[in-house]
């Protein structure tokens, strides 16, 4: 698809720097994320809706669940697992699927005038379907919550609204693990047309292009297969080296995501972090196995000192290190945020570098004012911005050891609660996409 301007020109907007809120017709708060297509259209979205400023609009038409949005209290209906109109009947395994509370998750602009949309999913805990202890969740009434919602523009200015579930591919439909969506990433640069989904278990691939609905009488999951790759993940076991089983596995929460200049993709959760090489395939992208990964962090790991930390040098394998971000700066160096690593452990930044390791900040000494990282990413001039959870970012530059500080009362953002970071690369100069409690800010001129 032409993607009405050319990567690497300015662009349809000024190089300028914008707050959005209330005045521009974003009605809710908090924005928990903001995103550009490769029309450069903007997106914004509260947990309860989605809004859209075209270049040249001065004000955001607003979208929710009349427009066929998926938000809380606008759930989809399935019949054994396929999707049917909201008042078709089900004669038996009727269930109902959609956002849960905090409703609106993620974004990410794909093609276009087309966005996608990741949603706050929920489960019953614990549950075993065939109580055989690998994990069987076909029977969970909740199975079908949270999830993705490929949004595109009409010309008319409504909107298409596609949902996208997510399953184990191929294995009969009892693996229902991936519904909370934490953060969403469309390559625009590399592989292009393929959409990543970071989930509370693993990580998904999708392949929007492909996307369809099962024909009449067709197994649901062939046509899911055909678009769909889930759940990939790096693993580390508890206190001890995995091995065979499935025994005291430890994986997901993946907060980061990032696709690095290979196409390839970061990330970072819970309990550890990885690079997943890119798969054309969406079942290849999850039958390979360990050879799908370029890093798997954390496993085997002997402690502090030895090989392989699952990025933070906690004092066993297993033990949480709270990842929240990663991103890949032009000189290919990965860094890392943490929310707050257990054992004692002050830093909640690391950068690491093939061939060399990690390092490791202590986020206060870059000039936060706490230790919690929300979220980071690497700008193009090499420095990184940093979000605190309430006290606003820093720009912090490596190579100087230097520190900028954003905050509401300078007038470059709306609020000093962050709630996430993108960066738009596609244009140039690039723009840094700001969702805060209290509005978005898009950021072009850089102080």
């Amino acid at each position: 698809m032409d993607p009405g301007f050319k990567f690497g020109t300015q662009g349809p907007w000024p190089v300028a720097n914008v707050i959005y809120g209330q005045k521009d017709g974003i009605l809710e708060s908090p924005v928990v994320a903001m995103s550009t297509d490769e029309g450069q259209n903007r997106w914004v979205a509260t947990p309860d809706a989605l809004y859209l400023l075209r270049p040249g609009d001065t004000t955001f038409k607003r979208f929710d669940a009349k427009d066929g949005l998926h938000v809380v209290g606008n759930p989809a209906h399935y019949c054994n697992d396929r999707q049917i109109p909201v008042d078709k009947r089900c004669a038996a395994n009727e269930m109902w699927g959609g956002a849960v509370d905090p409703g609106i998750t993620a974004l990410a602009g794909g093609e276009k005038d087309e966005v996608f949309v990741g949603y706050a999913g929920a489960r019953t805990d614990p549950i075993d379907c065939n109580n055989d202890g690998n994990g069987a969740d076909w029977c969970d009434p909740l199975k079908h919550t949270g999830k993705i919602d490929r949004v595109k523009l009409n010309p008319d200015g409504t909107i298409q609204v596609d949902r996208m579930d997510l399953v184990a591919n191929l294995h009969g439909g009892q693996y229902w693990h991936d519904r909370y969506v934490y953060r969403l990433a469309y390559d625009h640069l590399v592989h292009g047309k393929t959409l990543y989904a970071a989930n509370e278990h693993g990580v998904t691939i999708l392949f929007p292009d492909k996307f369809r609905m099962p024909n009449p009488g067709e197994w649901w999951d062939t046509a899911y297969s055909e678009w769909m790759g889930d759940h990939l993940h790096a693993r580390v076991c508890f206190e001890k080296p995995c091995d065979n089983t499935d025994a005291n596995q430890r994986m997901g929460e993946w907060r980061g995501l990032a696709i690095d200049a290979n196409g390839d993709m970061w990330h970072a959760g819970k309990w550890s972090a990885g690079l997943i090489t890119w798969a054309a395939d969406p079942t290849t992208w999850w039958q390979r196995a360990g050879k799908a990964y370029k890093h798997a962090f954390g496993d085997p790991y002997g402690g502090p000192g030895s090989n392989n930390p699952p990025v933070f040098e906690v004092a066993l394998e297993g033990h949480d290190v709270f990842l929240s971000a990663v991103s890949v700066c032009p000189d290919g160096k990965v860094w890392f945020g943490s929310l707050g690593v257990s054992d004692g452990v002050p830093y909640t930044i690391a950068s690491y570098e093939d061939g060399k390791g990690f390092s490791y900040y202590l986020a206060t000494a870059l000039g936060l004012p706490d230790p919690a990282v929300k979220d980071l990413v690497c700008l193009q001039d090499g420095r990184l911005a940093i979000a605190s959870f309430y006290g606003g970012l820093v720009l912090w530059d490596p190579a100087t050891n230097t520190s900028t500080p954003v905050r509401a009362s300078g007038g470059l953002i709306p609020s000093d609660q962050i709630e996430s970071l993108e960066l738009d690369r596609m244009a140039s100069p690039p723009t840094l996409h700001v969702a805060t409690d209290g509005g978005a800010a898009a950021i072009r001129a850089l102080p």
